[in-house]
């Protein structure tokens, strides 16, 4: 009888483990779920020394279920490799303190005699039932936090939080050894195996506290990167308007000049005249680019103006029009990709392009410039260079989000000596 209640434990712990896996980490593919299910199951219990009697299981066992989890997750499951790690480490850190402060009490129930809540004691059915019933609840609150939690650790906090969860599993796989060897102490070892994992809760809920505040401080930043970009937006709008607006108050008088010197007998002249003004004053202020939105174009033809002004050469090919993306949205999208090209553009052979096409249902952005090194190799995050990185370096950021926004994806590559910059932004499909 004692060896069916060990077995249905074991076999309730792999079920639990297996729980814990899937809730917090989801299944890449939910084919053969039941054969994974059950595989995972049988790996489990067969380091269990409850069901295979080796001697050497009883030191190794808890590092075994470790590996069988990790292998799982890193086999079967979703997500990032330090979250496999974490969930591999979940089990042990968790059990093992509630195996120690319930067994201590329903030892302490029994005039302060632990053996009965041990194996072939009269209390070990009642302790088994607590212990899991305690590991399940306690399971189902981390899936439920895992599922509330909308971000993620950085690297260096998954770094620092993975070290403590691992150096915590030690420490209380050691405590565990010396309660065996030292049962009249197994009270003051489940005070400390307590306190390890109160510890371990409060460090997970800092790290996620900062993750929050980091997260919350770079939505603030971008939110002012794309109200910037909205006031500059405005203002060159309102610089084409008034160049437009001068331009046709002038018109009246180039015309009355150029009449002038026809009825002078001075029709060379009078083409020369026209001719300049076409070129100094009609063609500068002409609207280059005509994508039928004045704020898309307004963005488009101030970056030409200042290709210009520093002396590079600026094609542009458009065929698309932009249904059901908002134009702030693309005018700030295709401002931070000039502006990237235009400040990393190499000026021994200054060249920029601009593609902006409709594939079916998305409209493909690319914007080129010459590079005459690297910018990848360097700096593969493409994280600012500017002293000031708090008020600094939401371009990429920006981009990435807006592409996000609409269904599609940012990539960043070079090839040719040139650096490229890929969107995929998802529009309404023309019919």
């Amino acid at each position: 009888m004692n060896d069916v209640v060990e077995i249905a434990a074991s076999l309730a712990s792999a079920c639990i483990y297996l729980r814990l896996c899937n809730g917090f980490l989801e299944l890449k593919d939910n084919r053969l779920r039941w054969l994974k299910s059950i595989g995972f199951i049988l790996l489990i219990l067969i380091t269990d020394p409850a069901i295979v009697k080796l001697e050497i299981f009883n030191d190794i066992s808890g590092y075994m279920d470790m590996t069988v989890i990790l292998v799982y997750s890193i086999l079967c499951l979703k997500g990032k490799i330090w979250e496999k790690l974490l969930i591999s480490v979940f089990p042990a850190i968790i059990q093992l303190p509630l195996s120690m402060i319930i067994l201590n009490i329903f030892g302490s129930l029994a005039d302060n005699n632990r053996a009965e809540a041990l194996p072939g004691g009269s209390m070990r059915f009642y302790t088994l039932v607590s212990v899991h019933s305690a590991f399940f609840i306690v399971s189902e609150i981390i899936i439920k936090i895992k599922k509330k939690q909308s971000y993620s650790l950085n690297k260096f906090q998954q770094v620092i939080q993975l070290s403590c969860f691992f150096i915590s599993f030690i420490i209380a796989a050691l405590l565990w050894s010396f309660t065996r060897e030292q049962p009249e102490s197994s009270f003051l070892f489940a005070v400390v195996f307590l306190l390890i994992m109160l510890l371990n809760v409060l460090l997970y809920v800092l790290m996620s506290k900062m993750q929050r505040d980091n997260v919350t401080k770079e939505e603030y930043n971008l939110l002012k990167t794309t109200l910037s970009a909205q006031e500059k937006l405005a203002v060159e709008v309102k610089e084409r308007y008034t160049e437009m607006k001068t331009l046709r108050h002038d018109m009246k008088h180039y015309f009355t000049a150029a009449a002038e010197l026809i009825s002078d007998g001075k029709p060379n002249e009078a083409k020369e005249y026209i001719e300049s003004v076409i070129n100094e004053k009609i063609n500068p202020a002409s609207a280059v680019i005509n994508t039928g939105s004045a704020v898309v174009d307004a963005a488009i033809n101030n970056k030409i103006t200042a290709c210009a002004g520093n002396g590079i050469e600026i094609k542009c090919m458009i065929d698309t029009r932009f249904v059901g993306i908002n134009d702030l949205d693309i005018s700030i999208l295709l401002s931070n990709l000039l502006d990237n090209a235009i400040s990393g553009c190499d000026m021994s052979e200054p060249k920029i392009e601009l593609v902006m096409k409709s594939k079916k249902s998305f409209t493909y952005i690319t914007v080129k410039n010459k590079i005459n090194t690297s910018v990848l190799k360097d700096n593969p995050e493409l994280l600012t260079k500017k002293e000031d990185i708090n008020e600094h370096g939401f371009g990429i950021k920006s981009i990435r989000n807006i592409a996000k926004k609409y269904e599609g994806s940012a990539e960043f590559g070079e090839q040719e000596g040139y650096f490229i910059a890929e969107v995929w932004i998802k529009t309404a499909e023309i019919q």
